[in-house]
C-alpha cells in the first residue's frame, strides 16, 4: 500500500494496559464510530499493516486493539504514531456529499471555465472551511460553501466556483 493511497484518521496517543491496547486520538472530522478493518502505520520509514480485532470507546475516549500488538511493549513502541486507513474503505456517501480529502487534488475553475488551480489543503475552523487553492506561485483561499463552490464533482476531480467579486484578489496568501 503506498502512503498516496492512504488518509490519516487519526494518531496513537499511548498505550494502555498490558494487552497492547492502544489509546488513540481520531480527527475531528471523523463524525462516527470507525469502520475500518485495517489501519497502517508507518515504523522505521516502511507502512505496516495491523488487522483491527477491537474498537470501543470508554467515556468518549476511543481505544484500538491491533492483531499483533499483545503487550504493553509493543503498543509503546506505537506511541505518537499516525494512523492511516486505505481511501477505498470508506463506505459511500449519499449524493452531493463527499469527504474532505477528496477534494484533495481537485481542479477549481470558474463557473465560465477559467482554471484558478488545485486543492492542496483544507483549512477548518469550527464549522467553516476554506480551500487553500494552490493558483501558479500562489495560494487563494475559498471559503468551502454552496455559494461560492456550486459543482463539486469529485469523481472527475472538479470544483466550479462563482466567487464574489475581488475574493480571488483579496485573500493571496
Amino acid at each position: 500500500m503506498k502512503k498516496v493511497e492512504l488518509v490519516a484518521v487519526g494518531r496513537v496517543i499511548r498505550s494502555e494496559g498490558k494487552d497492547g491496547t492502544l489509546k488513540i486520538k481520531l480527527y475531528s472530522w471523523i463524525k462516527r464510530e470507525p469502520f475500518f478493518k485495517k489501519v497502517y502505520l508507518e515504523k522505521e520509514g516502511e507502512l505496516r499493516e495491523y488487522e483491527v480485532e477491537k474498537f470501543n470507546l470508554v467515556r468518549n475516549s476511543p481505544f484500538l486493539k491491533l492483531k499483533g500488538v499483545e503487550d504493553q511493549k509493543r503498543a509503546d513502541e506505537l506511541r505518537g504514531r499516525e494512523i492511516f486507513v486505505s481511501s477505498e474503505d470508506f463506505p459511500p456517501l449519499e449524493n452531493d456529499t463527499y469527504y474532505d480529502f477528496e477534494l484533495l487534488g481537485c481542479r477549481v475553475e470558474t463557473v465560465d471555465g477559467e482554471l484558478i488551480g488545485k486543492v492542496v489543503e483544507l483549512l477548518t475552523f469550527g464549522s467553516n472551511v476554506l480551500l487553500v487553492v494552490q493558483a501558479g506561485q500562489k495560494q487563494l483561499e475559498i471559503p468551502l460553501v454552496k455559494a461560492i463552490c456550486q459543482v463539486i464533482d469529485v469523481e472527475s476531480g472538479l470544483i466550479k466556483v462563482d466567487p464574489p467579486e475581488g475574493l480571488l484578489e483579496l485573500n493571496e496568501v
